[in-house]
C-alpha cells in the first residue's frame, strides 16, 4: 500500500490585502493522504484499471459579511478567529484513478447521506469518474469512516443560546419503556425542563394521560413509560428548552468550498498539488444526492450554494434522487437535518414549504413567489437539473408538486431540468426482482423487490453527457396532470388483490407556521399519485424491464400492520403482490390478475420479453448495456417463479 501525504495550505493574509472574498482564501488548509491503494479490493475496472482511496480534512474560514454567506443562520453569532472569520473543518474522502491519465476529467461527487459514505457505482467507475464525498452535516457523532462536517456552535456572547426546541419519537417497539436522545442538549434537565404529549397518529389530537411519565437520563437523553391504549406506532413529541445551536447552514458552504477548490486551484501558497489535478484541469463536476442528501442538493441550489466566493459555477449538473418536493431542515437555528415529512411521521418540522419546484412561480397560499432555481439564476451558477423520483415520492414526499403549481395544475419546466418517475418502485428501490424473498416487517404487505439503481446510474451518465458533451439527456418523463398520469388517489383502480388493502392514504401537505411549536397549520396544497393498469402497476414514468413485464404487482405504498399503528403509511416502504402461477391457482383466490401461465407461453417466452424490454431502455438511454444484461440473466435463471 502507497501512503503519502498531501497538503493543501491557501494564506488567509491574501484575502485580508485584496480586500475581496475569493474561492482560495475560503480554504485554509486541504490535507489528504491515501489510504487504500488500490482500493476496492483491487478490483480493475474496465480500461481504468484500479483506484486508490484518499481521506482527510479540508479546513475553511468564512467571511460573515461575504453576500454568499450572509443567509447562513447564526453565523454572525459564531466564534470568530483573529481575522474575524468563522473556521470549520470537514471531512473529505475521494476514490480516483491510480493512472490518472485515465480519469475522465469529471468529479462525480456523492452527497453523504447521515454520514455514510455509499458505494461508488462499478458502471461509474468504469467510465473514469473522480469520486468525491464532503461532509456537510453538523450534528452528526463523528467515527472512524462516516464522512462528517465539524461547525461551531453559536452563542449570544458569553452565554449560551437556548430557544424552544421539539424532539418526535416513534419507537416502532412492543418496549413498555423506551429512550429517546435529544438533537440538542437540555437547558434544564430537570421535571420542569419539557412537556411530553401523545396520539396514535398523524390525525389524532394530543393528550397527556395520567400514566404517559418520562424523565431525564442525562440533558441529551431522556426515557418514556408507554401509556396503556397506545401501540408501537406512536408518536411522542417532547418540546423542551434546547441550547447551543449548531450552524448547520456552514455545511453548505463546506461542500461549496471544498468542491469549488478542487475544481478550480492548482496548487496551494506552498506548490502542493491539487489531488485532482495532477493531468491537468478537472473540465466538469456533477452531484448526486439520494433521499436525504437529494433533500440537501435540491437545498443547496435553492439556497445559492452554487455560485461559489469567485461567482464560478460550483456543480454543472445536480441529480436530486428520490428527494420528492422537500429540502430540508437544516440552515436553521435548532436544525435537524435527518428528518424527513412522512405520512405517519415528522410533520411538525420545516423543510417541506414552498416552493417546491425548478420553475419560479407565485404560492396562492403563501402569497410567496419563487423557486428552486430563482437565486441562482440571478448569479448565472444554475446547474443543469437531472430530477429523478420513485413511485413512493408520489406517495409520501409529494412529488406531484415537482410538476404542477400549488394549486395542482400542470407547469412547464425550465429547459435546463428533465424530471423521470421511476415507476413501481419503492423509497430507495429494492435488490431486484428475482432476489431474495420480501419480507413485510411492521408492514402489511411483503416489501417491493423492484430495482430503482439501475435506472437511476443510466440518468447520471445522461447528466454527465448532458454537460460534458452537450448531448440532451432522454426527455422528461413523468406523470403529469396534462398527459392525464396523475390522479387523486381516492379515485385510483386499484384492482381488489386478495389480501390487499388498499385506502388511498397518501402524505399531506398544508401551509404551515412555523413561528409555533407545533405548528400552526393551515390549508392544504393537492398531492397527486400515479395512475395505474388493471394489475396495480403504474402506467407512466419510466417503467423498469420487470414492470413492463411484471411477475406481479409493485407499489410505491404500504401499510403499517396491527400494533404499529395500523393503516397508516409504512415508511418509504412499498408493496409486492406476486401473480399467481397458474389460471387454477388464480380462480382458487379469487385473484383478478391474469396468472404467469396466462401471461407468457412459457420461460423462454417471458425471458424474451424482458430481453426486449431491457433493449428498448438501453436505446433510450434509460438503461445501461451492463445492467440490462444482469437484468435478463436473473429473467433466465428465476425459471418463471413469481416469488422466491
Amino acid at each position: 500500500m502507497r501512503c503519502f501525504h498531501i497538503s493543501a495550505r491557501v494564506a488567509l493574509a491574501g484575502l485580508l490585502v485584496i480586500g475581496v472574498s475569493d474561492a482560495t482564501a475560503q480554504i485554509t488548509e486541504f490535507d489528504l493522504e491515501v489510504v487504500t491503494s488500490p482500493a476496492l479490493d483491487g478490483r480493475s475496472f474496465g480500461d481504468i484499471g484500479t483506484y486508490e482511496r484518499l481521506r482527510g480534512i479540508v479546513r475553511g474560514a468564512v467571511d460573515p459579511e461575504d453576500r454568499r454567506n450572509r443567509d447562513i443562520v447564526n453565523l454572525d453569532r459564531a466564534p470568530r478567529n483573529a481575522d474575524g472569520l468563522v473556521e470549520y473543518r470537514a471531512t473529505v474522502e475521494i476514490y480516483r484513478p491510480v493512472d490518472m491519465s485515465k480519469w475522465n476529467g469529471a468529479i462525480f461527487h456523492t452527497v453523504p447521506n447521515r454520514g455514510g459514505a455509499g458505494a461508488a457505482e462499478p458502471a461509474l467507475l468504469t467510465r473514469g469518474f473522480a469520486f468525491v464525498r464532503v461532509g456537510w452535516q453538523g450534528d452528526l457523532v463523528p467515527t472512524a469512516s462516516n464522512i462528517v462536517a465539524y461547525l461551531p456552535v453559536a452563542t449570544d456572547g458569553d452565554r449560551p443560546i437556548t430557544a424552544p426546541a421539539l424532539e418526535e419519537f416513534i419507537f416502532n417497539d412492543a418496549e413498555p419503556t423506551s429512550r429517546g436522545r435529544l438533537s440538542y442538549p437540555a437547558a434544564t434537565p430537570e421535571p420542569s425542563g419539557g412537556m411530553l404529549s401523545v396520539r396514535a397518529h398523524q390525525g389524532a389530537s394530543r393528550a397527556a394521560p395520567a400514566d404517559l411519565d418520562w424523565r431525564y437520563i442525562s440533558d441529551r437523553e431522556i426515557e418514556i413509560d408507554r401509556p396503556d391504549g397506545y401501540d408501537g406506532g406512536a408518536i411522542y413529541e417532547f418540546i423542551y428548552e434546547a441550547r447551543d445551536p449548531i450552524v448547520l447552514g456552514l455545511g453548505f458552504a463546506a461542500m461549496r468550498d471544498a468542491i469549488s477548490f478542487l475544481r478550480y486551484e492548482d496548487e496551494d501558497a506552498g506548490g502542493t498539488p491539487n489531488p485532482l489535478r495532477r493531468d491537468g484541469l478537472t473540465r466538469t463536476a456533477i452531484s448526486i444526492g439520494i433521499s436525504q442528501s437529494g433533500r440537501m442538493l435540491r437545498d443547496f441550489v435553492y439556497q445559492g450554494f452554487n455560485e461559489d466566493l469567485e461567482g464560478r459555477i460550483v456543480f454543472d449538473g445536480v441529480h436530486p434522487n428520490i428527494a420528492g418536493s422537500r429540502k430540508t431542515f437544516t440552515n436553521y437555528q435548532f436544525g435537524q437535518p435527518g428528518r424527513w415529512q412522512k405520512q405517519h411521521e415528522d410533520h411538525v418540522y420545516p423543510g417541506d414549504q414552498f416552493p417546491f419546484t425548478y420553475a419560479t412561480l407565485t404560492d396562492p397560499l403563501s402569497g410567496r413567489t419563487d423557486g428552486l432555481l430563482a437565486r441562482c439564476a440571478d448569479t448565472e451558477t444554475c446547474p443543469k437539473v437531472v430530477h429523478s423520483d420513485g413511485e413512493a415520492e408520489l406517495w409520501q414526499a409529494r412529488a406531484s408538486l415537482v410538476v404542477t403549481d400549488p394549486a395542482g395544475k400542470h407547469v412547464e419546466l425550465p429547459e435546463s431540468v428533465r424530471v423521470y418517475l421511476l415507476s413501481g418502485t419503492q423509497h430507495g428501490g429494492g435488490p431486484g426482482v428475482h432476489t431474495g424473498t420480501p419480507r413485510a416487517g411492521i408492514c402489511q404487505h411483503p416489501s417491493n423487490p423492484l430495482n430503482l439503481g439501475q435506472i437511476r446510474t443510466a440518468l447520471s451518465v445522461a447528466l454527465h453527457e448532458w454537460v460534458a458533451e452537450g448531448t440532451a439527456p432522454p426527455p422528461s418523463r413523468f406523470p403529469t396532470v396534462a398527459n392525464g398520469g396523475l390522479v387523486a388517489a381516492p379515485g385510483l383502480s386499484f384492482p381488489a388483490i386478495p389480501g390487499s388493502t388498499y385506502t388511498g392514504s397518501v402524505n399531506p401537505l398544508h401551509l404551515n407556521d412555523h413561528r409555533s411549536i407545533p405548528p400552526m397549520r393551515g390549508a392544504a396544497y393537492p398531492v397527486l399519485v400515479g395512475r395505474v393498469d388493471e394489475d396495480g402497476n403504474m402506467t407512466d414514468g419510466v417503467r423498469h424491464p420487470n414492470l413492463t413485464v411484471p411477475i406481479g404487482t409493485h407499489t410505491g405504498w404500504n401499510l403499517r400492520r396491527d400494533g404499529f399503528a395500523i393503516d397508516q403509511q409504512c415508511a418509504g416502504t412499498g408493496s409486492y403482490f406476486p401473480f399467481a402461477p397458474t389460471s387454477a391457482d388464480r380462480a382458487r383466490s379469487g385473484d383478478p390478475r391474469l396468472s404467469f401461465e396466462e401471461r407468457y407461453a412459457d420461460h423462454a417466452a417471458y425471458v424474451a420479453a424482458v430481453q426486449e424490454a431491457s433493449d428498448r431502455l438501453v436505446a433510450e438511454r434509460l438503461l445501461l448495456a451492463e445492467d440490462a444484461e444482469l437484468i435478463v440473466e436473473r429473467a433466465q435463471a428465476s425459471g418463471g417463479r413469481t416469488q422466491d
